[in-house]
């Protein structure tokens, strides 16, 4: 039995039905299928046919799973760089006003268009009186501030995105500063600490 085995090329190099076509591996089938006749060649056949499918698909499928897997790492690296460089940009400075200093934090947002708001709406100077992680949170905000006679607020979003309800966008940093003081002592919603802020677009001149 291990002679004819032998003789027939069985057990001898198991990788020659996965897939691997040098030119050792097609001699052993050669030697294989001359060992057989009739209904035992065709069923060798087979089987050689079905391992050599199955290694070239198993060989397929790893090669696509490390191909996503890349492609998912570099995607994950190019949002993650993105994001950095948005954040960097994202500061505090001081502008001096009337004879006054005013702190501004400076940022790249964009008018959020989901609720309804147009680049045309955003403006260089924003007075911002509530941020959320929630786009509804900041609906409700606008809604209330609007209940509250507070009309016209807008919604920006950073790229993370937060989202900002604004209650004035103004090219004017004077009358931002006039309406960021009125707000914080007669807005009709509480609002959180470090609010209201003014917020000066960076992607707005």
């Amino acid at each position: 039995m291990k002679e004819e085995k032998e003789k027939m090329g069985i057990g001898s190099n198991k990788v020659c039905f996965g897939g691997n076509m040098g030119s050792g591996c097609k001699g052993l089938r050669k030697r294989i299928f001359s060992g057989l006749t009739g209904k035992s060649a065709i069923i060798g056949m087979m089987v050689a046919m079905a391992g050599m499918m199955m290694g070239c698909g198993t060989n397929e499928e790893n090669y696509k799973k490390a191909y996503d897997k890349a492609m998912e790492k570099k995607g994950e690296e190019a949002e993650s760089t993105i994001y950095t460089r948005v954040r960097e940009m994202s500061r505090e400075e001081k502008i001096v006003t009337g004879g006054d200093t005013v702190n501004v934090v400076v940022e790249y947002v964009t008018a959020t268009e989901e609720a309804g708001f147009t680049a045309s709406q955003l403006k260089k100077y924003n007075v911002v009186v509530g941020r959320f992680k929630q786009l509804f949170h900041a609906k409700s905000m606008r809604k209330r501030m609007d209940e509250g006679g507070y009309h016209g607020a807008i919604i920006v979003e950073t790229g993370e995105p937060l989202y900002y309800v604004v209650l004035r966008s103004t090219t004017d940093l004077g009358e931002a500063r006039g309406v960021a003081d009125s707000v914080r002592v007669s807005s009709p919603v509480k609002l959180g600490d470090g609010f209201p802020m003014i917020l000066r677009a960076s992607n707005r001149r």
